[in-house]
């Protein structure tokens, strides 16, 4: 029968905390940070031994070499997040809480309240120090998940400090360490959830960043990181759908890149349309929504813009690219087609009305724009 006292807990908790972590190495090895966090799940595990093999070693190994482990899987753990949330952790927060563990705990061998008080403020350091990572991260994925983290971490590392003051004044409380006291227990069951609870939202965080990722994979063009043709048309026809009228759709084609591709190679090639869509972009910002439709043919949608604007705007484009070439050392130019509507089109209409005006620029002479009429076509 199950029982609530400590050495049945530390075994349960061992037990608990070597699942998850073999869980993290089957399910998410190769993701940044999953094995730190299952190797500080295993080294709390194996901790957890050693307090449970305590009184039949000697004070020095059960003592000292018990809170080292600890610190160090609280280290690993927090290593662990920085890679997870891409931050690099100062060294100095890592090595820091072993060495004082190693000082205090050898120097307050016969003092069980004040090495709980010590023990219980490092680690409460370590977690503030692991919240302060998390916090810091500018990585804008999971948002949610990551705010709960942060909860978490920030929560235990309050409890901890509320444990050293608490040992301060009643270190008596902490005497019968593996005994059947509900403090011990309550502690042990802490120790349960602090592990549960983080390895379920890092998990979890984890699932989130590759659906994004692979969320990312199916709607970006991989070079330029816009909208890629699909995701552009699904995202244009939804403006249309939610009658964002006026609304001018534009399409853009860099003018005789296949003779740059030819000259300087697709490299050079491939450098220019970054360079051009990180320009579309920049002067599009929150007007509309840019896509690249394939090649060196790009494509806007502008809600809540009249003709006038468009063509405006479109002028700034060729601008745009005109005095960008310069800064890559070649003479760059595009043209541009334009097509605006008050009413309910279907996309791939409103695409064709561009696409057409878009081949009478080029028809002109290029480095010019022209906006799509029905005798549009030469």
């Amino acid at each position: 029968m199950f029982k609530l006292d400590a050495p049945t807990l530390l075994i349960t908790l061992t037990a608990i905390q070597w699942l998850l972590a073999a869980f993290l190495l089957v399910q998410n090895r190769k993701e940044p940070g999953i094995n730190g966090w299952a190797l500080s799940l295993f080294i709390h595990g194996f901790s957890n031994l050693f307090l449970f093999a305590r009184p039949h070693l000697h004070p020095y190994f059960g003592i000292v070499f018990y809170n080292v482990c600890v610190m160090v899987a609280f280290s690993f753990s927090h290593w662990a997040l920085g890679q997870i949330f891409v931050r690099d952790v100062p060294r100095w927060q890592l090595v820091l809480p072993v060495i004082l563990s190693v000082i205090f705990m050898a120097s307050h061998l016969d003092d069980i309240g004040s090495r709980v008080v010590y023990a219980s403020l490092i680690i409460s350091m370590q977690l503030g120090l692991m919240t302060q990572t998390i916090v810091s991260s500018t990585d804008t994925g999971g948002q949610r998940l990551k705010r709960w983290l942060i909860m978490v971490m920030g929560g235990f590392s309050i409890a901890f400090a509320g444990r050293a003051t608490f040992a301060h004044f009643y270190p008596d409380s902490f005497t019968p360490l593996l005994g059947t006291s509900l403090l011990q227990a309550g502690l042990i069951l802490s120790g349960i959830a602090y592990s549960v609870i983080n390895t379920l939202i890092i998990f979890l965080y984890k699932l989130e960043r590759v659906h994004e990722k692979l969320h990312r994979e199916a709607t970006r063009d991989s070079l330029t990181g816009l909208l890629n043709r699909r995701a552009f048309l699904a995202k244009a026809k939804r403006r249309v759908e939610t009658a964002a009228f006026p609304l001018s759709v534009l399409m853009i084609d860099l003018d005789d890149f296949k003779a740059i591709n030819d000259s300087f190679g697709h490299s050079v090639g491939d450098k220019i349309l970054k360079h051009c869509a990180d320009v579309f972009e920049q002067i599009i910002d929150e007007k509309g929504v840019v896509g690249r439709l394939g090649g060196e043919e790009f494509a806007v949608v502008l809600p809540y813009c009249d003709s006038a604007n468009a063509q405006q705007l479109s002028a700034e484009l060729l601008n745009a690219i005109q005095i960008s070439g310069s800064t890559l050392e070649m003479r760059l130019s595009a043209s541009i087609g334009v097509t605006t509507t008050t009413e309910a089109l279907d996309i791939d209409c409103l695409v064709a009305q561009a696409d057409d005006a878009l081949y009478c620029a080029k028809h002109e002479g290029k480095n010019t724009f022209k906006e799509y009429t029905l005798h549009a076509i030469p």
